[in-house]
């Protein structure tokens, strides 16, 4: 076996993911931080990344030539080891914090949420819906053609079609709390398919006009972050409550639409072979391998840090020319998710990263742990928020996670006021 280290990436997030369910440093508090999702996601991208690169499953062509992984997979592996520990320094740290939950957390106050903030949805699905009409028009019902004509035209919107999109965009932060909302009133109410289902077709049109398989991790991440943080604070409240066995079938979704999808992507027939074949999509975070292999690939051997300019999105020339030597030559890194790694290591160098993990992970587990304090609605929904960036560190540039934590922030508050739910003001200091 080679790249043995991802395997051992594995393992420990797979120790971590377990000793997490029983409550490792988190006595009388929830099982559902940051640090749960952090782990799941890139346990399963490390397993997808032994599995690919030992010839096991998928196309093997490029992991049989590919000649810089086992540095990557070194790398990954301290990575780890440096940002489980400053989540269980976070635990450690804030252990005498219990969960408190207030007056304003409750079924009912969020049933009255959800249904206040309805209409963002059915603003979101009839923007979704232009543009579904717009692309099928051109394209008709074949979502392989709906793919290779957004990318093919993506750099020649009208101005018209830039605008809706970005507009699209930015609604799509709101329709997610709304849909953290559905997932919170799940879990205290109970599911109800028929209106799950209802919701997940509102929320779709948008992301699907594009062709892609965003619209399925968008619905459901975070609706199963949500129920499963506001589950698990609802058995410190009721010992007796037993999580929905239809919670079962929401979890397979995503897993079975992932595979149908891909293989609508690739203008096939879906049977039981084609499924058998494209089984191994439940690996698609680990396409950020080819990514960091043809990154290391092509890194000069000396070259200037970035200093914090990948990491803000203004990106470093070093990065900036290999991104654009990959479009033009057609290298397959340039369609692969980058994961959180590139912008940060080529901003700060190894050692520097290393640190740079260590102080954000610290303060999105500490602050998740503090928000436990005071478990307001909107409290809850913070938490949720630092779950959904640590959730997406595997498939989003540190960048990309840093604008949707501050746009997520700001649609928050504004939900807030929107919905009047009350505000904690200055919180005590832990």
């Amino acid at each position: 076996m080679i790249n043995i280290d991802f395997l051992y990436c594995f393992i420990l997030c797979l120790v971590f993911a377990i000793a997490n369910f029983f409550k490792l440093g988190m006595r009388n508090k929830t099982y559902v931080l940051p640090s749960t999702f952090f782990a799941l996601m890139w346990g399963l991208t490390s397993l997808g990344g032994f599995l690919y690169s030992n010839l096991l499953i998928g196309d093997t062509e490029y992991y049989a030539r590919a000649g810089y992984l086992q540095e990557v997979s070194s790398y990954q592996l301290t990575m780890l080891i440096v940002v489980f520990s400053a989540f269980l320094l976070a635990r450690l740290r804030r252990r005498k914090v219990t969960v408190e939950l207030t007056a304003e957390f409750g079924s009912a106050d969020i049933v009255i949420i959800r249904r206040k903030m309805r209409w963002i949805l059915y603003l979101f699905f009839a923007i979704g819906m232009y543009r579904i009409i717009s692309v099928v028009s051109v394209t008709g019902w074949d979502y392989s053609a709906m793919r290779a004509y957004y990318i093919a035209s993506r750099s020649n919107f009208s101005e018209f079609d830039s605008n809706l999109i970005r507009v699209g965009s930015y609604l799509s932060q709101f329709a997610i709390f709304y849909i953290c909302i559905l997932g919170m009133e799940t879990a205290l109410r109970g599911i109800r398919l028929k209106k799950f289902v209802r919701e997940f077709l509102l929320f779709i049109p948008f992301q699907m006009s594009f062709g892609g398989r965003l619209f399925i991790l968008a619905f459901f991440a975070p609706f199963i972050i949500s129920y499963l943080l506001t589950y698990s604070i609802a058995v410190i409240r009721d010992k007796e409550k037993k999580i929905d066995k239809k919670f079962l079938f929401v979890l397979a979704s995503p897993l079975i639409m992932l595979i149908v999808v891909q293989i609508l992507k690739m203008d096939e027939i879906v049977n039981m072979k084609t499924i058998e074949a494209y089984s191994t999509e439940i690996f698609y975070t680990s396409s950020i391998y080819i990514h960091m292999n043809e990154l290391w690939n092509s890194l000069p051997y000396d070259y200037s840090l970035g200093y914090g300019l990948n990491c803000m999105g203004i990106g470093s020339s070093v990065y900036n020319h290999i991104i654009e030597t990959w479009k033009i030559d057609h290298n397959p890194a340039s369609v692969c998710v980058p994961s959180m790694i590139p912008q940060a290591f080529l901003d700060f160098g190894k050692i520097g990263s290393l640190v740079f993990f260590f102080v954000a992970f610290y303060i999105m587990e500490s602050s998740a742990i503090v928000c436990l304090k005071k478990l307001t609605t909107k409290n809850m929904l913070i938490i949720i928020l630092l779950c959904q960036v640590t959730y997406q560190t595997v498939s989003s540039s540190t960048f990309d996670g840093l604008r949707a934590f501050i746009v997520g922030y700001i649609c928050l508050i504004l939900f807030v006021q929107m919905t009047q739910l009350k505000i904690v003001k200055n919180p005590e200091r832990y």
